[in-house]
């Protein structure tokens, strides 16, 4: 009896194997479809990265409901292998509602205090409501202690650098357990896409460094989780009747800004969309209600335009023309929002779009074509850089990554081709005018929040960057490096991946540069 019991358990162990191999070797079938000829970024490894972002994935397995988790769990289990018991503890206590006030993290009066910080400046992108009081507000959020800690992240770089030094870190840690603990979990409520916007809207601010969170893969994840949720079909089914009513259109801003954070993060990084154009043109859906605002119809304004950068992305080589005939009717039809209020990041992410697409064609243009480009490139950043610095007002500080992230696209860029094509430039470029809008740029980002702030620390990487290649540039009296220097690694492309558009960061400062190439004339 004992042998066949144990004949029995080998067989049983043994067919588990069979069909996990199975089930792993279709998962990375579909993530490689997935991921199209890119590879995805190291980070995507991480904690929340080991899930198919793909709700319709079926393995062709002999048993229908063994799901590849499942199967996973279940062989797991017979083996005997079982997660560390502090870790399993750990797990069990943010599954029973510790949050970061039960834990001693942060007191009731702090947590209430970073709560009202955010919603002040914040709110609007996850539609708190803004006469909420402290009290209630704290109330409510904290029924989501992943929401909760996602707040204060945010909310505690805008108060001393000493406690967001002490504290920042140990709340980043916490947001990431909470986050790896909810992914599974399905339907999610609104509280968990909530989070999920804010860690990816900010991921850079909270984290210290780019895709520490990797922004497209949990803006993809979480849109994916509203596919398997009743709460957002009316929104993303405008004929339903329901999708007039103010709970709708507050879920209906909520998809919208994923699908925005997510088409900047496919753009940023190269990356296939989990988006179709059909579900892009709902994000209109809004714009037929009372309830909209500046804000929101620059969102899906922005939405909009995102889709055109990303579809011109995909082309090898680009329609320089096609996509700027697109961009050209984009700005057409919303050039109400061009005489609006806050109109200049609008305007903003016009510039950054014709760069990117620019970016992209100079490398396969011929010499007169791509003299020209270079001449637009240098416009158009050294407009992105002034437009910045001439808008600045009490909101600045508070500004998406994102906009942060086009502005130091724009001083990587415009350092990187006096680098390249100094001599190449028209004479009616002066470089030394171009090195000090460089460092002026620095200047001012160093201005803006503490030295935790996103515009800091893309401050120091620009400076540094900047220095690397132009170390014998003339600068005016009023700027230098004296201030703006001070990380030790050699290699801030492996960094900020996203800012230096390169994959490969190993080696000397040639692998920071892009694949422009010289220009060649022909001979006479």
């Amino acid at each position: 009896m004992a042998s066949r019991q144990v004949l029995t358990r080998s067989l049983a162990i043994s067919f588990c194997m069979s069909r996990l191999e199975r089930t792993v070797d279709f998962l990375v079938q579909r993530i490689e479809e997935i991921s199209g000829p890119r590879q995805a970024s190291p980070s995507a490894t991480s904690s929340i990265g080991h899930v198919s972002s793909d709700p319709g994935l079926r393995v062709p397995l002999e048993e229908p409901s063994s799901a590849p988790l499942f199967v996973l769990r279940d062989v797991a289990a017979e083996a005997g292998v079982q997660a560390p018991q502090d870790d399993t503890n750990t797990l069990n206590l943010r599954l029973k509602g510790r949050d970061i006030i039960a834990s001693g993290l942060l007191t009731g009066q702090d947590a209430s205090t970073l709560l009202s910080l955010f919603n002040e400046h914040y709110g609007r992108w996850v539609v708190f409501n803004p006469s909420t009081t402290p009290e209630r507000l704290l109330a409510e959020v904290r029924s989501s202690p992943l929401l909760l800690s996602a707040c204060c992240l945010i909310a505690i770089r805008h108060t001393t650098q000493d406690l967001a030094s002490r504290i920042a870190p140990r709340l980043f840690q916490e947001a990431k357990e909470l986050l790896s603990a909810a992914m599974l979990a399905v339907p999610q409520s609104l509280d968990f896409f909530q989070a999920s916007l804010i860690m990816s809207m900010w991921s850079t601010t909270i984290s210290q460094m780019p895709l520490s969170v990797d922004s497209w893969l949990l803006s993809g994840f979480a849109l994916q989780h509203s596919l398997a949720t009743n709460m957002f079909r009316p929104v993303t089914n405008m004929s339903d009747p329901s999708a007039t009513r103010k709970s709708a259109l507050d879920r209906l801003c909520v998809w919208n800004h994923l699908c925005l954070v997510h088409l900047h993060y496919c753009v940023g990084t190269r990356r296939k969309a989990m988006l179709d154009r059909q579900q892009i043109d709902r994000c209109r859906g809004i714009l037929d209600s009372d309830h909209v605002t500046n804000f929101e119809s620059r969102m899906v304004g922005e939405v909009h335009l995102y889709w055109i950068i990303y579809e011109s992305c995909w082309a090898t080589p680009v329609d320089l023309p096609k996509t700027q005939a697109a961009l050209w009717k984009w700005k057409e039809d919303w050039k109400f929002l061009f005489d609006q209020p806050r109109s200049q990041f609008i305007q903003m992410g016009f510039h950054f779009a014709q760069l990117i697409i620019y970016d992209q064609s100079l490398k396969t243009r011929s010499a007169a074509v791509r003299e020209s480009l270079l001449s637009e490139m240098v416009r158009l950043s050294t407009a992105i850089i002034n437009l910045a610095m001439e808008t600045t007002d009490d909101r600045t500080r508070h500004l998406t990554d994102h906009i942060y992230h086009m502005i130091a696209f724009a001083a990587v860029t415009l350092s990187r081709i006096m680098h390249l094509y100094e001599s190449q430039l028209p004479a009616s470029y002066n470089l030394v005018e171009l090195d000090n809008l460089v460092l002026s740029l620095v200047s001012w980002l160093h201005s803006i929040g503490l030295p935790c702030h996103v515009a800091y620390t893309l401050g120091d990487v620009v400076a540094s960057f900047h220095k690397k290649l132009r170390p014998n540039a003339q600068l005016s009296p009023t700027n230098s490096y004296e201030d703006a220097d001070p990380f030790s690694q050699e290699d801030f492309a492996s960094l900020f991946p996203e800012l230096f558009g390169t994959t490969s960061y190993e080696g000397s400062i040639g692998n920071l540069l892009p694949d422009w190439g010289p220009i060649n004339y022909p001979s006479n």
